[in-house]
């Protein structure tokens, strides 16, 4: 479903299309678009409703309010006039701070096809789905030996939090 679909129970029930886009960076982000029903959209709230409503790879790195949607002659959504967010300093790069966290970010990175991946980033906000997070949790575990099930990267979706959670995993075996 759509994030625009999960939207309509949210009061003003805004217009929205939902669009990929580079916006400038490495990587593909998603971007909402919306066109408020009436004065005084509440965005923060929006956010927040889109937190509760969407599943983790369907969250939208920025909601933006427009005017209007643009749409092509055969009416569909014109993503190439759409304005480009600015998203730097939006999500900041947290660089890993130990052997184990770099091998965690580069694994990240490897699977979701992404550029670099920080300790912060954020495994299904960064598009993952369930069949990478399974590739995922089996290059954990083999990279570094603790077996890791596809649950645990649920529970721990960033670098930090899994190197976090593999801690607490080697000292349960103790």
């Amino acid at each position: 479903m759509k994030p625009e679909q999960r939207w309509r129970p949210f009061p003003g029930s805004p217009t929205s299309r939902s669009s990929s886009t580079g916006a400038g960076q490495d990587d593909q982000c998603l971007i909402a678009y919306v066109v408020p029903s009436g004065p005084g959209l509440d965005v923060p709230g929006l956010h927040a409703h889109a937190r509760k409503s969407l599943r983790n790879g369907s969250m939208p790195a920025a909601i933006m309010v427009v005017d209007e949607i643009p749409v092509t002659a055969a009416g569909t959504v014109n993503a190439a006039a759409l304005p480009v967010p600015e998203l730097s300093g939006l999500l900041p790069y947290l660089a890993p701070a130990t052997p184990r966290q770099e091998i965690l970010c580069e694994l990240f990175a490897e699977v979701l096809g992404a550029a670099r991946c920080g300790t912060g980033s954020d495994f299904f906000d960064l598009g993952g789905r369930s069949i990478e997070a399974m590739v995922l949790a089996g290059r954990i575990s083999a990279a570094l030996g603790i077996r890791v099930s596809m649950a645990e990267l649920f529970k721990a979706p960033t670098a930090g939090d899994m190197d976090r959670r593999l801690s607490q995993l080697a000292d349960a075996r103790k």
